[in-house]
């Protein structure tokens, strides 16, 4: 996993319990669409789970990446 990578990870892990962060800044810090972004997000975490989330926050990040993905259609 590269450094923007785990950016990703972080910034989501520390927004996935209120939804996840804001088109806005999703915007800001990494220049993508939240479509962009969560369908990176959604290859990163199906790919190569990050060991240091725990199943919880893992279950809970997921269930955020679908749900915007969903609401990005």
């Amino acid at each position: 996993m590269n450094d923007r990578q785990q950016q990703m990870i972080q910034f989501e892990r520390d927004w996935a319990p209120l939804g996840g962060g804001s088109s806005q800044q999703i915007i800001e810090e990494f220049g993508l669409s939240d479509r962009d972004f969560f369908a990176e997000l959604n290859r990163i975490v199906d790919a190569d789970p990050p060991e240091a989330l725990s199943a919880s926050e893992l279950r809970r990040m997921r269930e955020v990446i679908r749900r915007r993905l969903w609401m990005a259609r």
